[in-house]
């Protein structure tokens, strides 16, 4: 049998395979969050055609950039959207989030025979108690920075560190909060490398100063944000290459810094999906980059 290649080593490598959401069958709105609980009380909550208009938008987007893109297997009454909380993958290997939300947990089972086409023993199962979701881990080479959230807790952040013992593990507290206005749902809601030396960040998510950050990327090179931009889910566009990034078309003042530094920047219409708590890189799996 020929297995999946997986490699992921960094957020912005060339892309070249990655699972996208699909939003077919979500069932009733969910309120898992303080942003979707927000929308759900004004009457704003999308609609599920509104969603899917925006993923294949997306999809168009990732095909024409050359990217092979899977898609999960339709499950009634599923969310079947953020497949990045599902599982991620760390080098050659593929993490199968353990979610903290009992709504989501059947989720992986679209991805079937996707885990199907990985050689067991390239698989990594999180042991009970331990949470861990794909939007609070960020690769950046040999460093791996994992957001502790309402969704990942340090025993998961151990085991996943335990299972890499090549790679520096680093845990970075985020703000939680039930003031949607505050709460960092993910990592990759507050941070985001981007191009090759470059970081979106909104430093107020973090419980404290983070550190590590500041290690990897200096300060020039850091592309800060507000509460509204964070609000608007600024970090959370989603890298094909280190010169190209998929992004929310409204984001004018984010798209002409990054093509200040080079990045070339691929608009799609995402603000119905970000209602969410979600945008582009919650959307994608990746599993194969260059």
């Amino acid at each position: 049998m020929n297995y999946l290649p997986l490699n992921i080593t960094s957020e912005t490598n060339p892309l070249k395979t990655v699972i996208l959401g699909i939003g077919t069958d979500q069932g009733k709105p969910y309120e898992i969050n303080p942003v979707a609980k927000m929308h759900k009380e004004q009457g704003t909550y999308p609609t599920p055609e509104a969603i899917q208009a925006e993923i294949a938008e997306a999809k168009a987007a990732l095909e024409k950039a050359g990217v092979e893109v899977i898609q999960p297997d339709n499950l009634s009454n599923q969310k079947q959207i953020f497949t990045r909380d599902i599982g991620f993958v760390i080098d050659d290997k593929f993490v199968v989030a353990n979610m903290k939300e009992p709504l989501r947990q059947g989720e992986i089972e679209g991805i079937n025979e996707v885990l199907d086409q990985i050689k067991p023993e390239k698989i990594v199962r999180i042991p009970e108690g331990a949470t861990i979701e794909g939007g609070d881990v960020l690769i950046c080479g040999d460093h791996v920075l994992v957001g502790i959230s309402k969704r990942t807790n340090r025993a998961g952040f151990e085991y996943v560190q335990s299972q890499f013992p090549n790679k520096q593990f680093h845990a970075l507290e985020l703000v939680v909060s039930d003031d949607p206005a505050v709460n960092i749902l993910h990592l990759d809601c507050a941070f985001q490398p981007v191009g090759d030396r470059y970081a979106i960040f909104y430093e107020e998510g973090f419980a404290e100063r983070p550190e590590i950050i500041f290690h990897l990327f200096e300060e020039e090179n850091l592309i800060r944000v507000n509460q509204d931009e964070k609000n608007s889910m600024f970090p959370n566009v989603f890298s094909i290459s280190p010169k190209d990034v998929l992004i929310e078309k409204d984001f004018s003042r984010l798209i002409k810094e990054l093509e200040l530094r080079g990045i070339q920047c691929h608009p799609v219409k995402y603000s119905e999906t970000s209602k969410l708590s979600g945008l582009l890189r919650c959307s994608t799996l990746p599993l194969i980059r260059e």
